[in-house]
């Protein structure tokens, strides 16, 4: 309950207090638009670097399976030839096998 000798606010002290006190602390908190802008080429530029690294992995990474997919059926071929001329014992073979390389 407000007290009996406390005067109801008026409209003119409501905007007084406003401009003296309330808005000069908004502005100190608040970004301006050239600001807000800055902010938001930076974080633009930040993405689009990022874009560009994760393309580059991804680029990247399907080389390196390319490259492991041949190389597994490169040391097949090799594998399947040296067992068929007796270039391999059995438990080379067997070693090979356990290495699960292709």
């Amino acid at each position: 309950m407000p007290e009996e000798n406390q005067k109801p606010l008026t409209y003119s002290q409501l905007v007084e207090y406003t401009e003296k006190l309330l808005i000069p602390q908004l502005e100190e908190k608040l970004v301006n638009e050239r600001e807000f802008n800055e902010f938001k080429d930076k974080i633009y530029k930040d993405i689009d670097s990022l874009i560009a690294k994760v393309d580059k992995l991804i680029q990247e990474n399907k080389i390196r399976n390319y490259q492991e997919k041949k190389q597994k059926e490169f040391f097949a071929i090799l594998v399947k030839s040296l067992k068929e001329h007796n270039i391999l014992s059995q438990e080379q073979l067997e070693k090979i096998a356990r290495l699960e390389i292709f």
